[in-house]
């Protein structure tokens, strides 16, 4: 029973819900709250500090959901047209990291989740479960490899061979025993183009991502005074950074394109640097209006957009 239940809500969930990807993983703890454990007593959180409150259950699916048996991950693709090169330092121009620039994927995965918890409900009565979209304190990318949705790449997204990296996860979390999918294994390889290709050189080894010196980091969670020493590599980035994907090899491949309701939003792949200069805080949540973007509050877009005048008048020699 078990079995034919785990195939009608992964047929469910692609062909009714719209994922793109859905696998099963096992909700035993996960070997990776080690690798937490290291990176948090390192400092490479940064000022993250809710990583660090709630370690101990991101570790363990059991602690998220008392009783857990199953995991169903999933995941939605972002992909779409490439961006020309040079983008990320266009003149005049302010550069929104990809996945941003669409409606907000929380909502959009979590709405779809919570609607796969009521579809496992109908059918197993009684069932208990609970959906993560990114900010729940949950592994999700070692979750998504055990499930076989993918690999997490050297630059610590995940990687599926289909997909390529940009793709973005979901969970649902039930006390329903389900046959768990095979776990993917990696295949980066020898390549390492995403460590060396990031601009503030934020990568201490593959897997070893210091958010202190990363640009998506500096951009979006980080509240202070903007790091005087990434400057020179910010460039245009307002929100976000691209870099390491931009160079993967698995996102060079012909993928299909993202899913419906993650469609572009046009004016966000080219944000007016000298409209943002003169906008007033109602202006800019018009434009972040159902967007990711909406993280960014007013004092920090214009302590970004005054950051990439900074990093442009270093490297002009001003």
């Amino acid at each position: 029973m078990s079995g034919d239940l785990a195939a009608e809500i992964k047929r469910f969930a692609l062909d009714d819900l719209g994922l793109s990807l859905v696998g099963i993983a096992g909700a035993e703890p996960l070997p990776g709250a080690a690798w937490l454990s290291a990176w948090l007593q390192r400092g490479d959180h940064g000022a993250m500090a809710y990583m660090a409150d709630t370690a101990a259950v991101r570790g363990d699916p059991g602690r998220f959901l008392p009783g857990a048996r199953s995991v169903i991950c999933v995941a939605m693709s972002y992909h779409d047209a490439p961006d020309p090169p040079g983008t990320a330092a266009s003149p005049g121009r302010a550069a929104v990291a990809r996945y941003a620039r669409r409606s907000d994927y929380h909502r959009v995965i979590r709405a779809r989740l919570v609607r796969l918890g009521r579809f496992l409900a109908a059918r197993e009565p009684g069932a208990s479960w609970r959906p993560a979209v990114d900010t729940a304190p949950l592994l999700e990318k070692e979750l998504a490899q055990r499930a076989g949705l993918g690999w997490i790449g050297k630059h610590t997204c995940l990687v599926n061979r289909a997909l390529g990296s940009e793709i973005l996860l979901g969970e649902l979390v039930t006390d329903v025993p389900l046959p768990p999918d095979r776990p993917e294994t990696d295949h980066c390889g020898t390549c390492s183009a995403c460590l060396t290709a990031c601009p503030p050189q934020a990568f201490a080894g593959a897997h070893r991502l210091d958010a202190r010196r990363c640009l998506a980091y500096a951009t979006i969670e980080h509240r202070g005074a903007f790091p005087a020493g990434l400057l020179p590599t910010l460039g245009n980035r307002l929100f976000g950074c691209d870099a390491c994907q931009d160079v993967c090899p698995w996102n060079r491949r012909e993928r299909p394109t993202c899913a419906g309701a993650l469609a572009p939003r046009e004016h966000l792949g080219a944000l007016d640097r000298s409209r943002l200069d003169r906008i007033d805080r109602e202006g800019w949540a018009a434009i972040a209006a159902g967007t990711p973007l909406r993280r960014l509050d007013f004092p920090r877009l214009a302590r970004n957009l005054e950051a990439i005048a900074r990093g442009e008048r270093l490297r002009d020699g001003g």
